[in-house]
This record gives C-alpha cells, sequence and structure tokens, in this order.
C-alpha cells in the first residue's frame, strides 16, 4: 500500500539544485505603494464597468444570445454552456445585452476568488489588502482578461472553469504531502471543472490532457495512477461531454466535423510567416508583454518553493501542450490568439509571485489601462480602425445598430415583407439583439445554427427585406434564391463625420424554398 504522507521527489532534480532563489513568498518590495496603487486600480475598475456596462456588442454576443432562445443539447460552433447560461440569464434579468453580460461578472467575481485564495498562501509576511489588491489589477489589467471576462463570449466560461480546475488541481497537489494523503475530493472537484470547462469551449480538453500529461510524465503524478478515484473523476469529466456527443451523433456530427476539419486549411493571411507573426505578436500583447515575462518564468524558470509549486508542475504542461498544437496548426491555418487561454489558466492565480519588482507591476498596470482605453473608445464612441486605412467590418457593424433596425423594420411595414433577411451571420444576430426579435434570418454559403433553425420549405414563395453589406453581397446567394432582386435602398452609418460602414436594403421576391441547407 502507497504510502500517501512520504514527500516526493520533483521530476527535475537539477533544477531542485538550482532552487536556492527560486520564488517562494511574494516579497513586499513586488507591491507597488498605494500612491500608485489606488487610482491605477480605480481606473481599471472604471474601464471594466464600461466593458460591461457600455460597449456595443460584438457579433457573436449577439449569436450567441439567440443560442440561448432556442435551448439544445449543443451546437454548431461551440459546446453548449454558453447558450445555457445565456438562457438562464434572459429568464433572470430580461431580454439583452445587458442580461447576458452579467454573467460575466459572476465568472470574473469566482475567479478573483481563487486568486485571493492563491495570494494568501504566498503572502504569509504581509498583512492588509495590498498584495491581494494588487494580484487583481494583473489580472484586470491584461487585456486579454479585461476583454474576455467582460463580453458575452463562452470564454468568460472557459476561463472561470479552467482557474477552478487549476486550483482543485493545485489543492490535490498540496495535500499529497500532508500526513492524511492525497484530499481526493480535490481530484473529483478539479475533474467536474474540467468537464465543466469541455463544455464552455473545445478547447477545454486541454486541461485534462495537461493534468493527464502531469500524472504520467511525473514520480509525483504517477502515484495517482495506483488508485480508482483518478479514474472515476475522469470518467466523470468525460461522461459530462455526453450532450456534445448525442447531440453531434443525431446530426451526425456537424460540430466535429467543422472544428476537425472544415476549419482546418482556411486562412486570410498570405504567407505562413504572417500566420505565426499575428498568433505570437497578439498573444504577447493582449496577455501583457510584462505578463508574458513572467509567464516565460513560470514555465522555463526555476521550479518555485512553496505551494506555487502545485500549479507551476500541471501549468508547465497546460501551457506547452496547447501552444505546440496552436503553432502546428498556425502552418496552414490562421489561428486566433484566444483559442490558446488554456496555456495561462494555471498561471494566472501566481502571476504576481513570477513579476521581479514593483517597477514590473506597474508597467504592467500602465500597458492595461493604455490598451483598454484605446479599445473601449474603439468599442463605445468610434472605431479607431478608420483612421489607420485598415477597417475592420467586424467592428464596424456593430455601430449604429438601432439607426440600422429602425431602417429596417420601416421598409419591411412598408412592403409589408414575409422575413427579415440578412447577408451574413453577424449581422443578422446584432439585428436580432438589437431588435429581441428570433426571427431574423442568415441566409449565406456560411454554416452556422440558421443551418439547423431554418427550413426553407416552410418559407417558399415568400418575399423578404434583405441587409446586405460589401463584405457579404446580395450576390452571393440571395440572388439565386429568389426570383426578382432589386436595391431599394442605400444608407451609410456615420460617426462624427467619418463613414463607418455602408448597407443598402434588398427587396427579394418569390422564395424558392431552397438555399445551402
Amino acid at each position: 500500500m502507497t504510502d500517501f504522507a512520504q514527500p516526493y521527489p520533483d521530476a527535475d532534480k537539477t533544477a531542485d539544485k538550482r532552487a536556492k532563489d527560486a520564488p517562494q513568498w511574494i516579497p513586499a518590495d513586488a507591491i507597488p505603494s498605494r500612491r500608485f496603487l489606488i487610482p491605477a486600480l480605480a481606473a481599471l475598475v472604471f474601464l471594466k464597468i464600461v466593458n460591461v456596462f457600455f460597449a456595443v456588442p460584438l457579433a457573436d454576443e449577439g449569436y450567441y444570445w439567440l443560442w440561448g432562445k432556442f435551448p439544445d443539447w449543443s451546437y454548431y460552433d461551440h459546446p453548449p454552456l454558453g447558450a445555457w447560461m445565456n438562457a438562464a440569464a434572459s429568464f433572470v434579468f430580461g431580454d439583452g445585452l445587458l442580461a447576458i453580460r452579467l454573467g460575466t461578472l459572476a465568472t470574473f467575481a469566482g475567479s478573483l476568488a481563487v486568486l485571493g485564495w492563491w495570494t494568501k498562501r504566498l503572502t504569509p509576511g504581509l498583512r492588509g489588502p495590498d498584495a491581494y489588491l494588487v494580484a487583481a489589477g494583473v489580472w484586470l489589467a491584461s487585456p486579454w482578461l479585461m476583454n474576455f471576462q467582460s463580453i458575452a463570449f463562452h470564454d468568460h466560461l472557459l476561463i472561470f472553469f479552467g482557474i477552478l480546475a487549476a486550483h482543485c488541481f493545485g489543492r490535490l497537489v498540496l495535500t499529497m504531502d500532508e500526513a492524511q494523503g492525497p484530499g481526493w475530493h480535490w481530484l473529483y472537484a478539479g475533474c467536474v471543472s474540467v468537464g465543466m470547462a469541455g463544455l464552455s469551449k473545445y478547447s477545454g480538453v486541454f486541461l485534462g490532457l495537461a493534468f493527464a500529461a502531469w500524472v504520467i510524465a511525473t514520480p509525483k503524478g504517477r502515484v495517482l495512477l495506483k488508485s480508482p478515484h483518478l479514474w472515476i473523476g475522469a470518467s466523470i469529466a468525460v461522461a459530462m461531454q455526453s450532450p456534445v456527443i448525442y447531440w453531434n451523433e443525431v446530426h451526425d456530427w456537424p460540430s466535429f466535423q467543422y472544428n476537425l476539419h472544415d476549419r482546418i486549411g482556411y486562412t486570410h493571411h498570405d504567407s505562413v510567416v504572417e500566420r505565426y507573426y499575428d498568433f505570437c505578436k497578439n498573444f504577447v500583447l493582449l496577455l501583457s508583454p510584462l505578463l508574458f515575462v513572467a509567464l516565460m518564468r513560470f514555465v522555463f524558470g526555476r521550479t518555485a518553493k512553496g505551494p506555487a509549486a502545485a500549479l507551476q508542475g500541471i501549468g508547465r504542461f497546460a501551457f506547452l501542450i496547447p501552444s505546440a498544437v496552436f503553432l502546428a496548426l498556425s502552418f496552414s491555418t490562421s489561428v486566433l490568439y484566444y483559442w490558446n487561454i488554456v496555456a495561462v489558466l494555471f498561471f494566472l492565480p501566481v502571476a504576481l509571485l513570477f513579476m521581479r519588482s514593483a517597477m514590473e507591476v506597474r508597467l504592467h498596470m500602465l500597458w492595461g489601462i493604455a490598451f483598454a482605453a484605446m479599445a473601449l473608445f474603439n468599442s463605445t464612441f468610434f472605431p479607431l480602425t478608420l483612421l489607420t486605412g485598415k477597417s475592420i467590418s467586424d467592428f464596424n457593424i456593430s455601430h449604429g445598430l438601432p439607426e440600422i433596425a429602425a431602417i429596417v423594420e420601416e421598409e419591411e411595414k412598408r412592403l409589408g415583407a414575409d422575413m427579415v433577411v440578412t447577408t451574413d451571420y453577424r449581422t443578422a444576430s446584432l439585428l436580432a439583439l438589437t431588435t429581441k426579435r428570433t426571427d431574423i434570418v442568415h441566409l449565406g454559403l456560411r454554416e452556422d445554427m440558421w443551418y439547423f433553425w431554418f427550413d426553407p420549405t416552410m418559407h417558399k414563395g415568400q418575399n423578404a427585406v434583405v441587409l446586405a453589406y460589401d463584405r457579404f453581397p446580395e450576390t452571393e446567394l440571395i440572388d439565386t434564391v429568389f426570383e426578382k432582386t432589386e436595391v431599394i435602398r442605400e444608407f451609410t452609418v456615420e460617426r462624427h463625420g467619418f463613414a463607418i460602414q455602408h448597407y443598402w436594403l434588398v427587396y427579394a421576391q418569390n422564395y424558392s424554398g431552397e438555399g445551402p441547407q
């Protein structure tokens, strides 16, 4: 019988010998003075509030709001947890953008609770709230976290349950050196958290793979292989994915086909070098350059002494495995930096420990304030990308939504149209969210959830008002599935004298009942 009370050696004994100067406790000289900390933290909190309550909706927020209006076991693009949460938020708080964004505050609060536990354990010699306030400021100052824990994407759920899984597995590792042996309840809690992360986004699987790699690759981890608890916990995490498996099986595996096949090879870059450059640049800048340096210390530096080592061991695998996968994928496919959020989740609760000085903390927080202010100006007042000559339609179409909705509904009423249709899922989603209507239809070549919601045969012979714009004109599909199409109105959304996005409305008559579906 294994004696779990025995100390377990580090896998890397060379690193252990070099650990004389390894980080153990957050030192007082890493804490900026309150003269800097209070105003900096106040600025970050203010920017967080603006982000949640005042930033214009993003297209995918409207898309996921619609998911909540059509409850299902899973969905085409992602697993179902985000849709289920949006449905619950709409039921409790009412319809609209604010209701679904309130859920991000709950997951953010949960993340801060985990952060508080680890910060307290890493500052035994410090009194007062300063260390925790700094740790929270470091968290908020990452543009990545500021953004994705404020908008109603699935990522805020993945971040929270990933952080929770890291916390539970870290607590499990800490208990393995205690007299009573492993706290199996932490193992089960961690496995359930991994299951919830998997129900949030498919990349949640990397959390399970990271823990499995640590179990197999380290002496301490391999001890767990002898226990049935490990296998039961893993089975629970896998069984929690049954809604996703069931929905895909019923619909002939469309989500797996899309994510594991159809997206592979898609690129909007001109070369492999551009793909790697964009992925790495955005990862560093939106995590923040100073926090990225701390992350490199966490992954490749000396093994920490004290509680942080419990996260560092698994966290190295959590960084290396998904990063290697996405870097390999970037050879042929445009990969977005935030797909790799799992890479930093074990690091975040102890990030402050790996920042060497108060100067690093100050520079990181100033970076976050500047970046968040710029991003929020872009998403509340005016898309700054227009000034660079590289206008991004994904941002532009989020502006002027009440004006767009009023024009569309005016023409719908005037013409007595049977349907309101758009040529892009983004504009359909934003129009649906703005009007709080679930009958807005996307007809285009891109497969999405309308492929499952919209039955073309039920609308044969109907007339439609179609909203189109330059990126997705009506010639892509509308002209071929309606007997007659006519441009009836053109308009441009403007802000402060600048044209943001040009649209036109098409009156499309006698729908054939056919389409990409």
